[in-house]
């Protein structure tokens, strides 16, 4: 009942402030993850030049950086806005979309934890294990693991790096230094939509705008997000109704 007004206060908050999220993105999930922060309530602005970057995080209330598609062209874009980020002190969420389905992927996604703060990390399971050293192969950017594998693994990695991380997957794990939570909330039918993880990453932003702790925002918007994809789930018949009542849910639910 405590999360739930706390979810309820954060979205309030986010409607009437409208948080700027700059996301640096892969083309493959640009609209939905638009759509989906429009629904919330929050300002999307997506960017793929380096010239406006400075302008841009100085107005942005929190930074997504996902790598789900890759080239050295936009690995210069997204180490350029890091580090404007980190100087205008605005926070950085990153999706390491998959690290450890090639050893580019994982170098890369390492290389930005290393070199710059990051408040917040999404992955899924074999992601996380992947970039905590683990030996492991991810199937695409799909999990090959359980989330709760990777909990000892994820612990280690926060301590070290100072991040929260946000497993996600059928049970949706929070991790931060001594802090653990579990949501079950959700639905099958996720997985089967391009770009949920992605939204969900930028999600997670969207409320760290408004919620300073970056553990706090990390559960609420998990929880929030996957109430909101288990209650599309009751009246939809495939992927294809799912994706339009999850947006309707995210817009609906406060």
């Amino acid at each position: 009942m405590l999360q739930e007004m706390k979810i309820k206060n954060s979205i309030a908050q986010i409607k009437k402030e409208r948080p700027l999220i700059l996301n640096i993105t892969n083309a493959v999930t640009m609209d939905f993850i638009a759509n989906g922060l429009l629904c919330l309530g929050a300002s999307p602005v997506m960017s793929k030049s380096e010239q406006e970057l400075e302008d841009l995080i100085q107005l942005a209330n929190a930074v997504v950086i996902n790598l789900g598609t890759l080239d050295e062209k936009f690995i210069t874009l997204c180490q350029r806005a890091c580090a404007l980020a980190n100087h205008l002190k605005k926070p950085i969420v990153l999706d390491p979309v998959g690290a450890g389905a090639s050893q580019y992927r994982t170098r890369t996604s390492l290389d930005f934890i290393n070199n710059f703060r990051i408040a917040i990390v999404k992955g899924n399971a074999s992601e996380i294990l992947a970039l905590s050293g683990a030996s492991i192969k991810t199937k695409g950017v799909e999990s090959t693991v359980q989330s709760d594998s990777a909990i000892k693994n994820a612990q280690d990695f926060s301590v070290l790096h100072e991040v929260a991380i946000v497993i996600s997957g059928k049970t949706d794990i929070i991790v931060d230094a001594n802090n653990i939570q579990q949501s079950t909330y959700g639905s099958p039918l996720m997985p089967k939509i391009t770009g949920t993880g992605c939204l969900l990453t930028a999600v997670i932003a969207a409320f760290h705008a408004v919620e300073k702790n970056r553990f706090e925002a990390s559960v609420l918007a998990t929880l929030f997000y996957g109430m909101c994809g288990e209650s599309a789930a009751k009246t939809s018949q495939g992927p294809a109704s799912f994706k339009i009542k999850f947006l309707d849910e995210l817009y609906e639910k406060n």
